[in-house]
Parts: structure tokens; C-alpha cells; sequence
């Protein structure tokens, strides 16, 4: 019995291999699946564009979103409107009209209706400025009126009262006169009953002018308290506005939104990091005082004491740090560019990580101003609406059918040792 043992013992393959080759697998199959999950979400966004699809499928996610947290039957024309009341009280307009245009998403059936009919009866303007102005129809007065004098403050107007009061000049006031009653009679037909939401000024301006960033760049050198990174990116941003170019006005619009964000702390102290870092990559401390106590040691005018440091700044930046950071830059003023500067902010703090930007940006690309309403209801959960499609490259399928040929080597491994395995009963005496 015992030399039988051992013969089948001998015949049988050894079980070492196996278990080897089946650790190795367990272990390769995870850190496969990481990297090409890497490599499908976190593609740069300037050579990758999102795809229809993905906006198609983000767009319906942002309206199951915004049907679902409508208030109850009956109530929710009520909670609208109070919604669009508290975003006007607080003058965060781009949340405001982003509300307006999710009116048919957040009412009752009957008054959605209404709404998008209200809408196609509309003849001037996009899709989205048709809605928002159907959409003021159905807000209380009080808040109809709040919201028009804050999109579109009263004009002071020129009466004939006040003309015929004026003390005329022999020359010239009749013509001024004629010339003030014929702008006057032409502008009136002209004026819409509903001012234009989407007319405003989208973006702000925090980078101040050359001689506040001499008098700054002075007080940094001199040991008093300013905040570095600050100075540097409002440096950057006024060397790209004096380039007069798109891609430079850009980086301005969007600096002009990190500065607001740092100073207002609402920026994610993982994103904050993450922007520090490539700000201090693309102008360097060290070199850029250096370069700064050199501008500083002659005795100069103002303007070219400007000159000067606005040099040494240029000559501190390092180009390829700072095409990187343009990057990240250009989706910060896509996002404004969408919305306005407030809803750039409000988006930008609820991201953690690049990757999180571009899924930002992925959300307001398909909803637009929605998406800052919907940023204020759901905080950094927003970003989970963004359905990124993945670009389909060489690498990327045969690292796939690598990861399916480890699958199915691991599961020939398991059943390979299931076969051969034999069940040891104990003898009976």
C-alpha cells in the first residue's frame, strides 16, 4: 500500500509550480488593471477631447439628478423659486441661472409643460437663453424683479423735462437736443420687456496693474508678509495678458479665479497643493529672487523700474513648467468661459485633483450653468455625474488583451489544480 502511495506521489506533477505561477498571476492582475485604468482616465484633456457620447451621457445624468431632488408634488414650483431667491440674496447669479434653466427639470409635470412651450414661443437667442427667459415667467414677482435688477440694473433716462430746463446754448443745443429725442425714440421699441440673463460680464480681473506688482515684488524681497505664490501667478498672468493672445487671455481669466479661490480659501488643500506646486515648478523662488534683487539694486524711473522687474520675472519662468500649468489653466477659464468667474469658482473648489477638473469641466461642458446650481446642491458629489469616455488607442487594446490573457491564465491555473487534486480519505482498521 505504501509503494503504491509513493508511485502515484512520483506521477503526479508537482504542486509547487502551480501554486507559483498562481501567486505570480493574483499578483500581476491588479497592478495590470491599475495601470490601464490609469492610462483610459487621465488622458490630457488638450489632446483629448471628450467625445459626444460622454457629454450625451453626462447631460442625462444631470437631469436625473435635478428630477430627483425636486421637492414634493405640489411644493416644488414653491422650493424653485425660494432656490432662485437665496442664489440672488447671496448674488451668486451663475447658480441662479442655472436654476432658471433647469425649471423643467425640477416642476410638476403640468408646469414643465408650460415652461418649454413658454420657451418655443421665444424667437430670439439659443436654446438655453430662450429657457431662462420662459423661465422668469413663473417666479414670484418680488423675485422676478430682484432678479432683473441685478442682471439688468435700471438706466437713468434723459426726459424732455429736464432738456427744457437745461440753459440751451445759441449754437449748439438744438442739434444736441434733436440729436438726445431721436436715441431716445429709437431705443424705446427696442428695449425687451425680460432683460437678456446671459448678457452680463462673465469674468473679473484681480491680477492688478505692473506698478502694484513693482511695489509687491519690493515688499516679498524685504521680508514682508505677502504670499509668494500669489505674487508669482499674478506675474505670470500679467507677462501672458501683454502677449494678446487667446491662449494669454486664458491664463488671465483663469488666474484671476485661482487668486479669488486663495484668497477667499476655497480651494481643496490637495488641489491647492497640486497648483502651488506647479506654479513654483513654472517660476522658481529661488532663481526669481535672485533675478528680483538684481532688478532692484540701481536707482531707476518707475517705468522702467517696471520693465525691469517684469524681466526678471521672465527671465525666472521655466517655458515647459509653464505650457503644463497653461494647461490646467485652460480648463479653469473653459469653466468660466461656460459659466462666469463666480461659477468657475464654485466648481473649481469642489475638485481635489486634475482629474477631478476634467471631470468639472466634462459636467459643465453638457449642462452649462446647471452645473454650478447643481455644485451647490451636491458638493464635490457633482463630479461624480461626469461620464468620461475612454479613447480607445494601440496601447491601450493590447494592454487590455494582456490583462484578459492573465485572466484566463489564472483561471486555467485554478481549475489545473481542482483536476489534479485527490481527496485523502482516512483508512479504516
Amino acid at each position: 500500500m505504501a509503494s503504491r502511495w509513493r508511485q502515484r506521489e512520483a506521477g503526479r506533477p508537482s504542486s509547487w509550480r502551480q501554486s507559483l505561477l498562481f501567486n505570480s498571476l493574483l499578483m500581476l492582475l491588479p497592478i495590470m488593471a491599475a495601470r490601464i485604468i490609469a492610462m483610459a482616465y487621465t488622458s490630457d484633456i488638450a489632446t483629448d477631447p471628450m467625445g459626444l457620447q460622454a457629454r450625451t451621457e453626462t447631460r442625462q445624468e444631470i437631469e436625473e439628478k435635478f428630477r430627483s431632488i425636486g421637492a414634493e408634488e405640489g411644493q416644488d414650483r414653491a422650493r424653485w423659486s425660494s432656490r432662485v431667491e437665496v442664489t440672488l440674496q447671496e448674488r451668486d447669479f451663475s447658480a441662479a441661472r442655472g436654476y432658471l434653466l433647469a425649471a423643467p427639470l425640477m416642476m410638476n409635470r403640468q408646469d414643465s409643460q408650460a415652461v418649454l412651450a413658454a420657451a418655443e414661443a421665444e424667437e430670439v437667442g439659443t436654446e438655453d437663453q430662450r429657457l431662462a427667459r420662459a423661465a422668469l415667467l413663473f417666479l414670484p414677482d418680488t423675485v422676478r424683479a430682484s432678479y432683473q435688477r441685478a442682471i439688468a440694473p435700471p438706466q437713468i433716462a434723459l426726459t424732455d423735462s429736464v432738456e427744457v430746463e437745461a440753459e440751451p446754448e445759441p449754437t449748439e443745443a438744438p442739434n444736441q437736443e434733436t440729436e438726445i429725442q431721436e436715441v431716445s425714440t429709437e431705443a424705446a421699441p427696442e428695449r425687451p420687456s425680460t432683460p437678456e440673463p446671459f448678457s452680463g460680464q462673465k469674468t473679473f480681473f484681480l491680477l492688478g496693474d505692473q506698478s502694484d506688482l513693482v511695489r509687491q515684488s519690493q515688499r516679498w524681497l524685504i521680508g514682508e508678509p505677502v504670499n509668494s505664490l500669489q505674487l508669482r501667478l499674478r506675474a505670470l498672468g500679467l507677462a501672458k495678458q501683454f502677449e494678446g493672445t487667446e491662449s494669454g487671455q486664458s491664463f488671465v481669466d483663469a488666474a484671476s479665479v485661482l487668486l479669488a479661490a486663495q484668497r477667499a480659501d476655497r480651494l481643496n488643500q490637495r488641489f491647492d497643493r497640486y497648483i502651488s506646486s506647479r506654479i513654483e515648478d513654472a517660476l522658481p523662488e529661488t532663481t526669481l529672487r535672485a533675478n528680483l534683487s538684481t532688478a532692484f539694486e540701481s536707482v531707476l524711473t518707475t517705468d522702467k523700474r517696471a520693465e525691469k522687474v517684469m524681466d526678471a520675472y521672465t527671465a525666472a519662468t521655466e517655458v515647459e513648467a509653464l505650457n503644463r500649468l497653461s494647461r490646467d489653466m485652460a480648463i479653469i477659464a473653459r469653466l468660466a468661459e461656460l459659466t462666469s468667474s463666480s461659477g468657475a469658482l464654485t466648481l473649481v473648489e469642489q475638485a481635489s485633483s486634475p482629474e477631478d477638473m476634467r471631470r468639472a469641466l466634462l459636467v459643465t461642458e453638457a449642462g452649462g450653468e446647471r452645473s454650478v446650481a447643481l455644485a451647490r446642491e451636491l458638493g464635490p458629489e457633482v463630479l461624480e455625474l461626469a461620464q468620461i469616455g475612454v479613447k480607445w488607442t494601440l496601447t491601450l487594446a493590447l494592454q487590455v488583451m494582456a490583462l484578459m490573457a492573465l485572466g484566463m491564465a489564472l483561471l486555467w491555473t485554478t481549475l489545473s489544480a481542482f483536476m489534479q487534486a485527490e481527496t485523502i480519505r482516512p483508512s479504516r482498521r
